[in-house]
């Protein structure tokens, strides 16, 4: 077979049309003994060493590119020190830590979670987006992301006197801006929004995305649900109440352990009250979202059980063998 001409391709389709998102497309592609992609308006091409191509629908693999770009993570991936959620930063932005202190049993003794513990509050005393980033995503921190799921509120520093009053549907406030595309500054968003039309020549109406800004998005579902449901609640005492902790895993390659203790006394109940949730079942960090959202939807609302005097010896006194 004669030899054929390898597309060189551009950042996006390196990204989009890689061998994994082939992969993740066609499970039983074989990822070995490709001598090169090509790509025609439909199909991508793959051409093996001995000199036969095989063709693969692009759509399909700019769907796996998608889902696997914007896939949720657990729920402890981004939580800070003592189960801290993204913090507030400015101009509507936030703090994302990544997980380190969940990551394995001694996560809170590396570097990272020790640096994250240590400038947890103090994020907000720099103003300079730049630097800000700097700190958490250098090579010698690796903190988290700055993340804005709305777009960044930022005031102007000038403001033009002479120019022509804006149309009131236009702009409300002429010293505000709202820039409404969600950001992150990790390096995969950062990546698609500086080859965003690259990016749309492949996927039609493509906007950039990442696992910080889906895991962020779920979050917030959280806890607008568990505020609705609080709000229910009876002077927002929750009668119905879990309590829940959280064992990192033993090393890098094994699940973490979730238990969780249910009471319809309130939350301020005694030990004595409280019962294990279905003590039979093995519970790891892939259950939490769904967890608390079981929990939610039957009007229990949940609480870090460290959170709860009463039950800070309740891990000891769980049952073990589940």
């Amino acid at each position: 077979m004669e030899n054929q001409l390898v597309t060189q391709l551009n950042t996006a389709q390196q990204s989009i049309y890689s061998r994994s998102n082939i992969r993740r497309a066609y499970l039983d592609f074989d990822d070995t003994d490709i001598a090169g992609i090509n790509l025609s308006d439909k199909d991508i091409i793959v051409i093996r060493n001995d000199g036969t191509n095989q063709k693969y629908d692009k759509q399909l693999v700019c769907s796996a590119y998608q889902v696997y770009t914007g896939r949720l993570k657990d729920f402890f991936a981004y939580l800070g020190p003592n189960y801290r959620g993204p913090s507030i930063w400015r101009n509507n932005a936030y703090i994302m830590f990544k997980g380190w202190h969940y990551n394995h049993k001694l996560g809170y003794l590396t570097q990272s979670a020790q640096i994250q513990r240590a400038w947890a509050d103090k994020f907000i005393h720099i103003s300079d987006r730049t630097k800000l980033v700097q700190l958490l995503q250098s090579d010698q921190t690796d903190l988290g992301h700055l993340v804005a799921p709305d777009g960044f509120h930022e005031i102007n520093d000038a403001i033009d006197f002479d120019a022509p009053e804006p149309e009131p549907d236009v702009e409300a406030s002429s010293l505000q801006k709202l820039q409404a595309s969600p950001y992150c500054s990790c390096g995969s968003f950062q990546k698609q929004l500086n080859n965003l039309s690259e990016f749309q020549a492949e996927i039609e109406g493509y906007k950039p995305w990442c696992i910080h800004l889906t895991w962020m998005q779920r979050y917030r579902q959280l806890l607008v649900k568990r505020g609705e449901v609080r709000s229910q609640c009876r002077g927002q005492v929750a009668e119905h109440a879990v309590a829940w902790w959280y064992a990192p895993p033993e090393g890098k390659s094994d699940e973490g352990r979730f238990v969780v203790l249910y009471t319809k006394q309130g939350s301020m109940a005694s030990l004595k009250s409280w019962r294990t949730y279905k003590p039979k079942e093995v519970f790891t960090q892939k259950h939490v979202w769904d967890l608390f959202d079981n929990m939610l939807d039957n009007g229990f609302v949940p609480f870090p059980g460290t959170s709860l005097p009463q039950l800070k010896n309740a891990w000891k006194t769980t049952p073990k063998n589940t």
